[in-house]
């Protein structure tokens, strides 16, 4: 049994707009006052009960309860950035020494919040941990007890109990008929959409679901299909179609704003202040583009669940790259980088590993340097990748996802190449491996290699990794 998010629509009382106005404002302020520094040597406790004692919002035209719970939102909000940034300095610290005593100490200091006793823990912390801050004003949370439901007309509504200085119960009416919906216990989050809905999320339990496969598999994941199995069998070969037409839209809608901002600008200092504001009002709104990229997500989304369902078909256990730390390149790939946007690998990354907890099976993350440009015939650093082949060096040729699937399978038994080693070492002990006449004919001497891009009919040429 594992806890889900479920989503339901409801109407916009026009109470909600001033709700969401004061904790914007509250998500805001918190965001700057412990998005940074604040937080150090601070519990999520510690920092409710500074802001509790200190009565910054007491004062606010908003109900009680959902100040404070949105304020405990809010807060954990901001320690799960720093604990992400804490797991970045985590691999940083692993790549920069091997004495394991100086690892330790540095752990130690990280785990205790005394970063700033270290100047390299300081430096590492500054560059991951940035000071964070908000500008999200569309949202709050409501207690479990303080809300009631009901069916009215075949619709479920659910009643929002809020102080009696501050107004009436606010009704959402939602779309659904209440059926299978169990909403005990759970608190809510309201989130006013520029669609002119509501948008009511609440905790859901999910069973097992149907049980995993047996074999132990390798996974690259891809651009033009979602995944690649070490079998060969491609999964989800429509997202680098939908992420390519998202992504080209945006760029000439972006194209065409740009020069709409530029008139607008001209305009308003030709002193046209109507024309320019006409400008402003009617051509440079997000709500269609918004949309746009809501819809876009929810496809990406089904693609990767349905592709990771298929592979746990097979699969008990998953291996796969992590691709949260990526590379600088010589030659930047602006297309690739566009249309292969972060939140789409993120997409990719949440679907394995939500299915393999949901269906009991393992997800297991390997270091992803070179799994691209390795034989896995040989295991060795040879040959070249040309957009989606692999010229092996006898001249035989793979197909280069699959390929690199057998080489992240290969990996996970790997055990002097890490998760946390750095990928020159990794680069060392691939070429160490090698044949002493290709490490330096080939490597040593930086030969050219090839890569492909975004898009795999065209050919890209990068000395990068």
């Amino acid at each position: 049994m594992i806890t889900v998010t479920r989503t339901l629509q409801a109407d916009v009382p026009e109470t909600l707009h001033s709700i969401c106005k004061v904790m914007g404002y509250v998500r805001a302020d918190i965001w700057r006052r412990y998005g940074a520094l604040g937080t150090i040597g601070k519990s999520a406790n510690e920092i409710r009960k500074e802001i509790s004692a200190a009565r910054l919002y007491s004062d606010l035209p908003v109900d009680g309860t959902i100040r404070n719970e949105t304020t405990k939102d809010i807060v954990n909000d901001v320690l799960l950035y720093k604990a992400a940034a804490m797991q970045k300095v985590r691999k940083a610290i692993a790549a920069r020494t091997v004495d394991e005593s100086e690892r330790k100490r540095l752990f130690t200091l990280l785990r205790k919040d005394q970063w700033l006793a270290d100047n390299f823990l300081h430096r590492q912390m500054r560059k991951h941990f940035r000071h964070g801050k908000s500008s999200v004003a569309n949202q709050f949370v409501v207690r479990s007890d303080k809300y009631a439901t009901e069916v009215v007309d075949g619709h479920l509504v659910i009643v929002l109990h809020i102080a009696t200085k501050h107004g009436a119960p606010i009704r959402l009416t939602t779309t659904s008929s209440g059926k299978n919906v169990n909403l005990s216990g759970s608190n809510l989050r309201v989130v006013v959409k520029d669609g002119g809905f509501t948008e009511i999320h609440y905790a859901a339990t999910k069973g097992g679901g149907r049980p995993c496969g047996d074999q132990m598999m390798g996974i690259d994941k891809g651009y033009t299909e979602a995944f690649m199995d070490s079998d060969g069998v491609a999964h989800g070969e429509a997202f680098g179609r939908v992420m390519n037409i998202y992504s080209d839209q945006v760029s000439m809608k972006g194209k065409s704003r740009n020069k709409l901002f530029a008139l607008e600008k001209t305009h308003r200092e030709a002193g046209r202040i109507a024309k320019a504001d006409h400008i402003r009002f009617c051509n440079l709104g997000r709500i269609k583009m918004d949309a746009r990229k809501a819809r876009a997500r929810k496809q990406l989304r089904t693609i990767a669940y349905q592709s990771a369902h298929r592979i746990v078909d097979k699969a008990a256990v998953v291996i796969s790259e992590d691709l949260t730390s990526p590379f600088a390149l010589n030659q930047a790939w602006r297309r690739y980088n566009r249309r292969m946007s972060a939140w789409a690998k993120g997409v990719l990354a949440e679907a394995l590993d939500s299915v393999c907890m949901q269906r009991q099976a393992e997800h297991r993350l390997v270091n992803e340097a070179y799994t691209s440009q390795m034989d896995s015939t040989t295991g060795l650093l040879e040959g070249n990748r040309v957009g989606d082949k692999f010229y092996r060096t006898n001249g035989d040729v793979l197909q280069a996802d699959h390929n690199a699937a057998l080489n992240v399978l290969r990996r996970y038994e790997d055990t002097e190449i890490t998760w946390f080693t750095p990928h020159k070492e990794v680069r060392r002990i691939l070429l160490a491996r090698s044949p002493a006449q290709l490490s330096v004919k080939g490597h040593e001497l930086q030969a050219q290699a090839y890569q492909p891009c975004a898009d795999k009919s065209s050919v890209q040429v990068c000395t990068g990794l």
